[in-house]
């Protein structure tokens, strides 16, 4: 996803992406003469940023590849009871229940973030 924002937002040529173990994306397409093709490169990297849903640019380190942080969305839970980590039962009744509820588990909202929880909420 790194790569993919750095193309298609920050115009990094798509032949300077450096190869990665277990990352098997051809970042550079070609004409049918075997030419790099910038435009379709940017373009493809443009539409894996948009069907990722990406909003800000990806780290190649991060809480995700130290697997501290998850992006989800959570729906259904209003006017319904769940138990916090204290065993508690609480009713959630907005976002922010949700996010204390989170919390008492050691997950955090990146609020800015829309999918975003994490060990630390960064």
């Amino acid at each position: 996803m790194h790569y993919a924002w750095r193309i298609a937002r920050e115009n990094l040529s798509p032949d300077k992406v450096p190869d990665m173990p277990g990352v098997d994306i051809q970042w550079s397409h070609t004409r049918p003469d075997g030419d790099m093709d910038t435009l379709k490169s940017r373009m493809a990297a443009e539409q894996m940023v948009q069907a990722f849903e990406i909003v800000f640019k990806p780290a190649l380190t991060s809480k995700h590849t130290e697997g501290a942080a998850i992006d989800m969305t959570v729906t259904g839970y209003l006017k319904k009871s769940f138990v916090n980590a204290n065993q508690q039962s609480v009713e959630l009744k907005s976002h922010s229940d949700l996010h204390r509820l989170g919390a008492s588990f050691g997950v955090h909202k990146l609020v800015s973030d829309p999918p975003h929880w994490s060990d630390d909420g960064r």
